[in-house]
């Protein structure tokens, strides 16, 4: 935990314009020691109090990080089962298309149960051969 810096600018040629900016995040549980000894000398107890504070919002980071990983979780075992679900019932239908297929030879119609048989057998390897890119969350 420390100070993170950011700092935009734009120009222009003509008819000069600039913007510029600066900003400084600090991030850290406690301040800093002067400030520390200043508030000592207003306040002995203030320690303690810093001390309690800082293992609070210590408390609420870890708490918070422990619920988005949770969360994380959660959506990756809902998106795997999911996908699980997806490749029974895909192996399901291919079986039934082939089986449909295999009773329509056996009855004698060999072109309508080969272009079925195909047709399905194809398709399928159509779906498996095509990818599905994952989609990219949007930048700001």
């Amino acid at each position: 935990m420390a100070k993170h810096h950011r700092q935009l600018r734009a120009g222009q040629n003509r008819d000069v314009a600039t913007v510029e900016q600066t900003e400084t995040h600090d991030d850290s549980l406690l301040p800093d020691a002067a400030e520390i000894e200043k508030l000592h000398a207003l306040d002995p107890d203030i320690l303690n109090w810093l001390k309690e504070r800082a293992e609070k919002e210590q408390d609420f980071r870890h708490n918070a990080y422990t619920k988005r990983l949770s969360l994380i979780d959660g959506h990756n075992s809902r998106e795997h089962n999911s996908n699980r679900m997806a490749l029974i019932i895909y192996f399901v239908l291919m079986g039934a298309c082939l089986y449909v297929s295999y009773l329509l030879i056996q009855q004698g119609k060999n072109i309508q149960g080969s272009i079925f048989g195909g047709t399905g057998l194809a398709l399928a390897l159509a779906v498996l051969i095509t990818r599905r890119e994952p989609k990219k969350p949007a930048k700001d």
